[in-house]
């Protein structure tokens, strides 16, 4: 690049923008300058913007880096984590164990205690019928005691009627 290249700007040394004179368009160098101090100085202008801006970037991407590098490194912990406290094969076959053994048990509980219902059930069915058949004892015997209390009633009513009517026939000779 030549200092008379009009695209390219000259920039002073100590590493300021150029000024422009009008605020719209540089300032076009001097085509007649050619002091090679002055290019040298503006390309060192260029150079340590230029150097700046890498600067800038490079810290930002050395910091994206860093925080990437730590995120990965929490993942890596939390997985491990999470993989000591996931259930492995023989936790999930000793559970199953253990869930058949409860299954097991709280199915003999359960006819254990329908066969000590049954047992109480079948007592009381027992009971009921032997009250019913003692029920119906008692009413024969009430039926019973019930006749003998009509038969006798009905003696007693034939030996008072026998009385009157002996009474009379005795009353009638002892007149004569």
């Amino acid at each position: 690049m030549h200092a008379s290249d009009p695209e390219k700007p000259q920039s002073p040394a100590t590493g300021e923008q150029p000024q422009h004179p009008t605020g719209s368009q540089p300032a076009t160098p001097d085509p007649h300058s050619s002091d090679p101090h002055e290019r040298i100085d503006g390309l060192r202008a260029w150079l340590a913007q230029v150097e700046r801006k890498l600067g800038i970037r490079t810290y930002a991407f050395a910091a994206a880096c860093v925080l990437s590098l730590a995120a990965a490194a929490v993942a890596i912990v939390f997985a491990l984590q999470l993989q000591e406290d996931s259930a492995t094969k023989g936790d999930l076959q000793n559970l199953r164990g253990q869930l058949g053994a409860v299954e097991e048990s709280a199915s003999e509980a359960a006819q254990d205690d329908l066969a000590s219902i049954s047992d109480r059930l079948e007592g009381l069915e027992s009971q009921v019928s032997q009250l019913d058949q003692d029920q119906g004892t008692s009413d024969d015997e009430l039926k019973v005691v019930q006749d003998d209390i009509e038969e006798l009633r009905g003696q007693i009513d034939d030996l008072e009627s026998s009385a009157d009517a002996g009474g009379a026939n005795s009353g009638g000779t002892d007149a004569n």
